[in-house]
């Protein structure tokens, strides 16, 4: 059966597929009242058919921004204020509970523990973050260098190991990919291949923008610590 999580995900589909995107939070308290009554209705007020009459914002809240949210897997993300788009992985994740009509998991990923922990860190990263809530503008270095996992005062040697190092994370991570998702280890965080287009592009963008500043460290050949 599914899960309270995997309800809201169903209604947060449904709403895109009416063509809400980006839906509110509103949006989704009220659809998924209408589809799952029981699950997100008010309780100690049913209408005539026995049926939760209103719904419950605060347990879709909960699921929204508690703290399991179904954001933390992946699966949501925030594009403005209390507006809410599903990732590649959440239409996915979706698809398969509405196919199966139960929870089904993405496949696990075979990464290691190292490189697993590293891509979840690029994938929740604040430059990821501020370019896809179209804060490009808002970006600094220091969201750069942290992406790249990298300081202003590191050497040419640190700057192309690391830029390589994130590339290689990259292309590991889609050879993985069964079909369209999978998962990160044992913390139920999915991914997709969008997902890691959107990491390249973020990639490339930074490169573009600080070109000025990855000019100065790639004139520093001493081996100062990151």
């Amino acid at each position: 059966m599914p899960s309270v999580a995997d309800k809201l995900l169903l209604a947060a589909y449904e709403l895109e597929k009416s063509g809400r995107k980006p839906f509110s939070a509103e949006d989704l308290v009220v659809t998924a009242w209408k589809m799952f009554p029981d699950v997100f209705g008010l309780s100690g007020y049913r209408g005539e058919d026995g049926r939760l009459s209103f719904p419950d914002s605060n347990r879709v809240l909960a699921e929204v921004m508690g703290s399991k949210p179904i954001r933390k897997r992946g699966l949501l993300i925030k594009v403005g204020t209390k507006m809410y788009e599903l990732t590649e992985a959440g239409h996915e994740q979706a698809r398969r509970i509405q196919e199966s009509g139960a929870s089904s998991a993405a496949p696990k990923a075979a990464l290691g523990r190292d490189t697993e922990e590293k891509l979840k860190r690029l994938l929740e990263s604040k430059a990821v973050e501020k370019v896809f809530n179209n804060r490009v503008q808002d970006l600094t270095f220091y969201d750069a260098c942290s992406f790249w996992g990298i300081t202003p005062m590191s050497s040419a040697i640190q700057f192309q190991g690391q830029k390589a190092k994130l590339e290689s994370i990259v292309a590991s991570a889609r050879s993985v990919l069964h079909g369209d998702s999978a998962t990160l280890g044992h913390r139920g965080y999915l991914f997709g291949s969008q997902d890691l287009d959107k990491l390249l592009e973020v990639h490339k963008l930074l490169l573009r923008r600080f070109q000025p500043e990855i000019d100065v460290i790639l004139q520093r050949k001493d081996e100062r610590r990151v």
